[in-house]
């Protein structure tokens, strides 16, 4: 069905001359029926009486009465709601007791409850002036069976991600549920403009109501198919993205909400609606992307800031030279001296003998504007990473970062070559391909990975989580470390954009604490593009997810955090994994590139141990989540565990099951037995293979004195494991339960590519998790 976009956009104008910025319950069900939903039948009353041929169309024997009055929002509080017969003597009674009554009702509603402090309610004359009518609306008599008998469907414009529908338990449910359920199931959320049509039935799904309205309860049918709760919403997400900032339409749905969503006859129903718009206003454009190849592989560098002692400028230009950039690329703006370091020395930015590809503005922040602008007039840089703590972040300082942003908008649009900019507040940027680093650590404080391998590129708003995490993950050396600070010009989304058609860069590791406006969206397309390739992986955390959280980023990089629930769902519709927390962080890196080239056929895991207390602890973690389920061996791997196990005899003490336990008496030839034939059960998609290396019975030390094992032995358990998972296509994981004297054998896991965890729970919580993940 066409919606008509036209008489939508009438009833906005309308609203607008009257100098309102919502629209009345009557004007929501008109915009829903243009758009293709149903509503309940209403009229509005308008100081006429009413006619028994003005309810002849009311199906239903009661009516609803509703005040309408831009003054009221809470109308049952102010009497403004009334049950009447179909009978238009009472209608036209109740209608004038209604009009006559509600301003002083509201008057003493609004002494007694709805000051608090807020002088600019209106007194009852004004209310009474206000009164548009009364809206006489059907009784619906609808489904009632307890919980999700109503729903909520709505829309908020956000901040970041513009537009996010929410679908969940509506009424008086919805706050109770929205405490108590687990993260993400008293509602789902989804970007109307990021979802497809196809895919909104699934992402509906993920609420804890949907399967209740959707499949038999207690012997009771469903209340509505699948595909009419899809397009519900399908048509709702549909108004809200031709209704937002980053589309054509002159106004934008800032929010809009049905509460109650009821089901009559198979059909939802709203019982109630609001909706707040705006006027669109211009969306800035982005800053040219195709810059960034000057800023992470430049061919000539400037500096300033640079001290003849070591100031941060000295160290920055050494870690410079250090990573392998020549020192005739390198120019220093420093008066008074010929070079430093052996680099050239310039007396201004104006002296540069051309124009850099990167500048490194190292200076306090209330210098930086003078120099930004001269770079910017006299064309001298084609990027710029401005180090400067403090700007944005201190009382006074966000007027620097609004006339750098002026002197960039002036520059670009008369055409000048203009600099992309990295920060300000940033700790820099280090890049392999470009030969040089940035950051003002030393390298005694930070040892410098041997980067590039892992084709791993940091994007962190902070330059300490992105140290911090380099310094942990030292075999994980980055290809790009990249320090964004304030956002001032370049943002997120912008490196994704750039960097999705990098065919070295596999890993994005992604830290935010608040996307610039509407960058969350283009996150997340850019996410989304880079994931399709197929080989990509993106971890992400974000933080300021708490109140106070969200406090504390206002005072650090000087970002806005927004709504964390909003992030997750639309970074993870895009095809993004969300952390947890710091450790999954970091798990995620080092483990989830080594399963890309698995196939996830499902989600039923087998479990192995040699110790019967990780059985048990395995199993409590499997159940403890969602998404991962014990297999149940099939009679073939049966049949091979028990051929495995029996010249040992353990055939004889353990009967096969999942979890599976070998005992301590299972040597390499037993457990690698029972492995192959677990992974090779049809009826087993992934596995936790855990191994006590301290029997006895296995080779798990390498070779050395005093003992006469060496697990890189031909045939050992562990030649064998790592050999079966460079030829299965079923993402398994091992675990090595011990301490430093087996360092070595997880060693070799990890240097044969294979993932290795180092506690049984920690190694059944990543599984769980990268399994829900790669079936959504």
């Amino acid at each position: 069905m066409a919606v008509n976009y036209s008489n939508i956009d009438a009833l906005f104008v309308g609203a607008e001359r009257e100098g309102r910025a919502f629209l009345f319950e009557h004007e929501v069900y008109a915009i829903l029926r243009e758009a293709g939903m149903e509503t309940p039948r209403t009229l509005l009353v308008e100081g006429r009486p009413v006619s028994r041929n003005d309810l002849a169309p009311f199906r239903s024997e009661s009516l609803v009465l509703k005040i309408v009055s831009p003054h009221i929002v809470h109308k049952t509080d102010a009497g403004g709601v009334k049950f009447v017969r179909n009978d238009p003597e009472e209608v036209n009674r109740e209608v004038r007791k209604m009009v006559e009554t509600v301003p002083a009702k509201f008057a003493a509603w609004a002494r007694t409850f709805g000051r608090h402090g807020n002088a600019d309610l209106p007194d009852q004359a004004e209310v009474a002036a206000g009164i548009r009518g009364v809206l006489i609306s059907e009784m619906v008599a609808f489904s009632k069976t307890g919980f999700g008998t109503e729903l909520l469907l709505g829309v908020r414009n956000s901040r970041e991600f513009g537009p996010v529908l929410t679908f969940g338990a509506g009424g008086l449910d919805v706050e109770y549920l929205s405490e108590r359920l687990k993260p993400g199931r008293a509602k789902a959320m989804l970007s109307p403009h990021l979802v497809e049509r196809k895919e909104i039935g699934a992402v509906l799904a993920g609420a804890a109501v949907t399967d209740k309205l959707i499949r038999e309860f207690r012997g009771q049918p469903p209340l509505l198919k699948e595909e009419t709760l899809a397009e519900t919403a399908a048509r709702f997400a549909g108004l809200a993205a031709h209704y937002s900032p980053f589309g054509d339409a002159p106004f934008v749905i800032e929010e809009a909400e049905i509460n109650p969503l009821v089901i009559k006859d198979g059909i939802p129903l709203p019982l109630d609606g609001v909706c707040r718009f705006s006027r669109r206003g211009k969306v800035p454009s982005g800053p040219p992307i195709d810059r960034i190849r000057h800023l992470l592989e430049p061919e000539s560098i400037g500096i300033i800031g640079v001290s003849e002692k070591m100031n941060i400028g000295h160290i920055i230009l050494n870690n410079i030279l250090k990573n392998g950039f020549p020192k005739e690329g390198v120019f220093v703006v420093k008066p008074g001296l010929a070079e430093i370091e052996g680099c050239r020395c310039v007396p201004a930015v104006a002296d540069l003998p051309k124009a850099v590809d990167m500048f490194v503005l190292t200076l306090a922040a209330d210098q930086c504007y003078d120099v930004m602008k001269e770079l910017a007039e006299k064309e001298k840089a084609r990027s710029v990473i401005i180090i400067a703590g403090g700007m944005g972040e201190k009382e006074g300082t966000q007027s620097i970062e609004t006339r750098i942003k002026d002197v960039l908008s002036r520059g670009r649009k008369e055409g000048k070559l203009t600099p992309v900019v990295n920060g300000g507040n940033c700790l820099g940027i280090s890049s392999v391909p470009g030969k040089y680093d940035t950051t003002f650590i030393t390298d005694h404080k930070l040892p410098r990975p041997k980067g590039g391998r892992t084709g791993l590129v940091y994007i962190s708003q902070s330059g300490a989580f992105m140290i911090t995490r380099m310094n942990a993950l030292m075999d994980l050396g980055p290809r790009y470390g990249i320090s964004l600070g304030n956002q001032l010009d370049l943002r997120v989304s912008d490196y994704l954009n750039y960097l999705k058609d990098d065919p070295e860069a596999k890993l994005f590791a992604v830290y935010v604490e608040g996307f610039q406006p509407g960058d969350g969206l283009n996150t997340a397309r850019a996410a989304k593009e880079i994931l399709a390739k197929g080989d990509r992986i993106i971890v992400l955390y974000k933080a300021g997810r708490s109140a106070e959280g969200r406090a504390a980023t206002s005072s650090h990089t000087a970002s806005v955090a927004g709504d964390y629930n909003i992030s997750k769902a639309v970074l993870e519709q895009a095809g993004v994994f969300v952390a947890d927390d710091i450790r999954e962080f970091e798990t995620w890196l080092r483990n989830a590139p080594l399963l890309a080239g698995k196939t996830v056929h499902g989600n039923r895991a087998g479990l192995l141990s040699n110790a019967g207390f990780e059985c048990v602890i395995m199993s409590d973690t499997l159940a403890n989540g969602e998404r991962l389920e014990l297999a149940n061996f099939g009679s073939s791997a049966q049949a091979r565990i028990n051929e495995a196990l029996r010249p040992l005899g353990i055939d004889k003490l353990q009967d096969v099951h999942n979890p599976l336990d070998v005992t301590p008496v299972a040597n390499d030839a037993a457990f690698a037995g029972c492995v192959e034939a677990v992974l090779g059960d049809d009826g087993v998609d992934c596995a936790v293979i855990s191994n006590v290396p301290m029997t006895p019975a296995m080779q798990t030390l390498p070779a050395g004195e005093g003992h006469a094992e060496d697990f890189k032995r031909a045939g050992t358990a562990a030649m064998r494991i790592i050999d079966l998972f460079h030829s299965t296509d079923k993402p398994f994981v091992v675990n090595i339960d011990a301490g430093e004297v087996y360092d070595p054998l997880a060693g070799m896991f990890e240097m044969s590519g294979v993932p290795v965890f180092r506690r049984c729970d920690e190694a059944v919580r990543f599984l769980r998790r990268y399994i829900a993940f790669r079936l959504r």
